[in-house]
């Protein structure tokens, strides 16, 4: 008869293996860069999909003590067309810098002629996605892939997959 605490040490070991290896997957994009690593910015920004949402959105994926976070930031239209891109990273600094708890924000964050809204989020991993609460019937969850990341949003009646671009500072 095996000791019991021999069982317990061993499924421990083998729940802590699973759980690591899907974090270190998830947080290795395949094109050897960190999803840390600059930011995300929606396909059709300043396109279709963004007249019809009235906004453009834009996404970084934050690690600080020992937590893992998530800001999406929503810069409304029309005024998001004259937008320089090179200032999206500095907002995200900005708001790094200001929240510490999950929140909502609304401001110009000291850039901006316009005030954005931000969502800011602690996420976790779950199967080797991203999953974080996003206001939907349902968490949200992201899959890392290729240069870009998944988000897939829970709906009334089927999901919706938005394609993030990758954006790395040169």
């Amino acid at each position: 008869m095996k000791n019991p605490m021999t069982k317990f040490i061993s499924a421990a070991a083998f729940i802590a293996l699973s759980v690591l290896s899907g974090n270190s997957y998830a947080l290795q994009a395949t094109d050897n860069t960190n999803i840390f690593d600059g930011y995300y910015a929606r396909e059709g920004n300043n396109g279709s999909p963004s007249r019809t949402l009235h906004h453009n959105v834009y996404m970084k994926l934050y690690t600080y003590n020992g937590q893992q976070w998530v800001a999406l930031l929503h810069i409304p239209l029309p005024y998001a067309s004259t937008v320089d891109e090179a200032v999206i990273p500095e907002i995200f600094t900005k708001i790094r810098k200001r929240l510490n708890s999950s929140s909502y924000l609304r401001d110009t964050f000291g850039i901006l002629d316009e005030r954005a809204t931000v969502q800011f989020e602690r996420f976790g991993f779950m199967q080797e996605k991203i999953i974080f609460e996003c206001g939907s019937l349902a968490p949200c969850s992201i899959i890392p892939a290729d240069g870009y990341l998944e988000l897939i949003k829970p709906g009334m009646i089927n999901e919706h997959i938005i394609k993030y671009n990758h954006i790395v500072a040169q």
